[in-house]
């Protein structure tokens, strides 16, 4: 299929949009920033040049609490939702290009930040959640999102309901962030409901959360003595050097490392089933996505057996989300079996990578 030279009107219509919501939002970033440090007393922070400033997805904050300054890569920065130029239903494939991972991605941005800082940040922002201590030992700051984000409903379909008692509608409040840039985005297409599978999951049991520290360094091992030389004229003890006797029991084995839990163990994933619009239309990811086990979910090779609009539409969604870096790992059907009716995204605390299948 060749590549249109030329935007799409489609296209044309997204950009339009865009570059409308960084007119609007870029000013209402920049005085939540100052707000923010006036009442902190902290001094006004640097604006960063790296990137454009972002429309939609909010400033995310560090780990000691002062935010980004207006301007980090963000969902609508360019080699997000600005490298689809030439994605419209009929201009051909989207242009794509891999993210590469740095400290200052969302993805890293959220999952460094600590508990207390994470709290702030849902505050500051007035996403509206609850805490929810029970049903989820593992995930680290547990919250249940209870409204819309940006005009954007999460529903769990399935095993996630009812939303006020299931424990898969539990997420980390560092998910909730990527959720609440995600839904800003979605928003821009038209998005009204994301209906999910579930967020969090129950760990086998023996799991054990990951730690996120840096691990300490061992103590030093103190050298061997070698074994004693038995003094001359003395015979040695009766058996020395024999095996075991017969009968004797074996040394026991150590015992097996706890099992390794999940990002849904975790509260940091969550499982796409369908993206609804305002005007209920649906793309529904097992219906409509026509991929292929083992085929690339976005650039060359990417195209669907089947070049509906829905097929298109959601490539262009999912590219443009995983090129944002907002999440370290985005799994499509195209990755196996156990993905072919959703969208995986999740966020790996300690992970300095982006993977997309």
């Amino acid at each position: 299929m060749r590549m249109s030279a030329l935007p799409s009107r489609r296209a044309l219509a997204l950009g339009a949009a865009l570059i409308g919501g960084a007119a609007l939002l870029t000013p209402l970033g920049i005085a939540s920033l100052r707000r923010s440090e006036a009442e902190r007393g902290e001094p006004p922070a640097a604006s960063a040049a790296a990137a454009p400033a972002p429309s939609g997805a909010t400033t995310a904050p560090t780990d000691g609490g002062a935010l980004l300054a207006d301007g980090e890569a963000g969902l609508m920065a360019d080699g997000g939702a600005g490298s689809m130029a030439d994605g419209g239903g009929d201009a051909g494939p989207a242009l794509f290009e891999k993210p590469v991972w740095s400290a200052a991605s969302r993805a890293a941005t959220y999952g460094g930040l600590s508990s207390d800082a994470c709290d702030r940040e849902l505050k500051r922002r007035g996403i509206p959640h609850a805490p929810a201590p029970r049903g989820a030992p593992l995930v680290d700051r547990p919250v249940r999102i209870t409204g819309p984000l940006h005009g954007v409903t999460f529903r769990g379909d399935g095993v996630a309901k009812p939303r006020t008692t299931s424990v898969f509608d539990i997420a980390d409040c560092r998910l909730v962030l990527a959720l609440d840039d995600l839904a800003a985005f979605l928003a821009t297409r038209g998005i009204a409901e994301v209906v999910h599978v579930s967020m969090h999951r129950p760990a086998p049991a023996g799991a054990v959360a990951p730690r996120t520290a840096a691990p300490k360094k061992a103590p030093a091992k103190a050298p061997k003595k070698a074994p004693a030389k038995a003094k001359p004229g003395k015979k040695a003890a009766k058996g020395a050097g024999k095996g075991a006797k017969p009968g004797a029991r074996a040394p026991k084995k150590p015992a097996a490392a706890p099992a390794r839990p999940s990002q849904h163990a975790l509260g940091l994933a969550i499982d796409v089933a369908a993206l609804v619009k305002a005007d209920g239309a649906r793309l529904d990811v097992k219906a409509d996505w026509h991929g292929a086990l083992g085929a690339p979910p976005c650039g060359p090779g990417s195209e669907p057996k089947e070049a509906t609009p829905q097929a298109l539409e959601l490539r262009e969604i999912l590219c443009a989300v995983f090129t944002s870096g907002l999440f370290n790992v985005v799994l499509t059907p195209n990755a196996n079996e156990a993905h072919a009716d959703h969208f995986h995204f999740d966020i790996k605390r300690n992970a300095h990578y982006f993977l997309l299948e």
